[in-house]
């Protein structure tokens, strides 16, 4: 006869009795141990705080009150102003009269104006179909961790967004991390461990979000052929921003493969909120099935629907601004340089000025606002230690004189 199982007595031993607080007006020692972390980023220069912004025009904010050029948003195209964006929320709102979509996709989320959404984006990828999720985050930890698993094996790039490494850690699979965009040591990589794997992904961005450089996203689908494995690549600030179409760095290298899984945003160039996976059926039917942060949240509201479909038409007739924006970018770029900085190379619209201290980026991000321009400091974790920057965000609306001034200022400050 089987035995039931016999529970162990909690013991009495001096490694319990030492957590019992006599003094109860003491703090137990969890908020001890969070006020001790605290300090210590508070003495490195690490603390984060939020500060209210309040958006005056498509180049103007309000810091705590203090007016300044805003060079931090990721508006790159200008369409989170773009009055027919506008238009389509505010008429959605009336049409429909109500807000929030009130459910999960697979319950009654899903609604016409969704469904509008979705194959206006499988339109603009020119792919079968595709799959909206909240976020940008969600559609990245979703998707990488539906995909892969505690059998498969994943090579990333240490410089990716957070959303892809958290995806990659809920996954379970076999991580090996490369250094940024170094093909010769991802190549030895997977020479030396893609046996190791049932399935193999390279996961990267393609314009990384901190330095606005590119994956060798040529390269990498060359290996992936070469190796039997899938890339997830992450396009969020790709979209709208590069390719004839502004479909991104897949159609910008001119890479067209089944290789590639491409998860895009609607919160960045598009100026809505919201990302999304675009591909084959196959893929997004998997996806609806596997992909959690997808399944249990909540779809996205109506009119916010509405205007990213409306932006989506936008985006693909707007190849004049794209390289105006490029342009601009480039030009930044050498001028900065030509002062002394340290800048990301490139030409996308992100813009990097190196400062490598914690605490002297945030001064000089401090002093330039005071100065009327906002360009946010950048420290580790989100870069690497000793790699703290300032970071400048271009839109299409930037004027010759908000930029003059930007340099003006840093010249002067920094």
């Amino acid at each position: 006869m089987i035995q039931p199982a016999k529970s162990n007595p909690i013991p009495q031993s001096t490694d319990l009795e030492r957590h019992i607080l006599p003094d109860k007006s003491l703090h137990p020692a969890f908020w001890s141990h969070l006020e001790l972390d605290l300090d210590i980023r508070r003495g490195q220069g690490l603390n984060r705080n939020s500060v209210i912004s309040q958006p005056l025009s498509p180049t103007l904010v309000s810091r705590n009150g203090k007016e300044a050029i805003n060079f931090g948003a990721n508006d790159y195209l200008g369409l989170t102003w773009h009055p027919e964006v506008r238009q389509a929320a505010f008429e959605s709102s009336l049409l429909v009269q109500k807000f929030g979509s009130g459910a999960s996709p697979l319950v009654t989320g899903q609604t016409l104006e969704h469904a509008r959404l979705v194959q206006s984006i499988a339109d603009f990828e020119e792919t079968e179909s595709a799959i909206v999720f909240s976020s940008g985050f969600a559609a990245n930890v979703g998707t990488v961790a539906s995909l892969a698993t505690k059998d498969d094996i994943i090579f990333s790039d240490i410089l990716n967004h957070a959303s892809l490494i958290d995806g990659c850690r809920l996954s379970r699979a076999q991580l090996f991390i490369y250094p940024h965009c170094d093909m010769a040591v991802l190549r030895e990589l997977v020479r030396e461990h893609r046996h190791c794997g049932r399935f193999a992904f390279v996961a990267t961005n393609s314009v990384f979000s901190m330095g606005g450089d590119l994956a060798p996203l040529v390269e990498i689908n060359t290996l992936c052929d070469e190796f039997d494995m899938q890339c997830i690549l992450d396009e969020a600030h790709a979209t709208g921003v590069y390719g004839e179409n502004g479909r991104g760095l897949v159609e910008h290298a001119s890479v067209s493969s089944e290789r590639i899984v491409s998860i895009g945003t609607l919160s960045k160039a598009v100026g809505c909120v919201g990302g999304f996976v675009s591909g084959p059926s196959l893929l997004i039917e998997w996806l609806t099935n596997h992909a959690r942060s997808w399944i249990y949240s909540t779809a996205l509201p109506i009119p916010i629907v509405a205007a990213a479909c409306k932006a989506i038409t936008l985006v693909r007739n707007m190849g004049s601004e794209r390289r105006e924006l490029a342009s601009k970018a480039i030009e930044l770029r050498s001028r900065l340089t030509g002062l002394g900085f340290e800048v990301g190379s490139g030409g996308s619209p992100i813009v990097p000025i190196y400062i490598n201290d914690t605490k002297k980026v945030m001064e000089l991000s401090e002093r330039l606002l005071e100065m009327g321009v906002f360009v946010p400091a950048i420290r580790p974790p989100t870069v690497p230690k000793n790699r703290s920057l300032l970071r400048v965000s271009l839109s299409i609306e930037h004027s010759t004189d908000e930029i003059n001034r930007l340099v003006e200022v840093i010249a002067r400050e920094g």
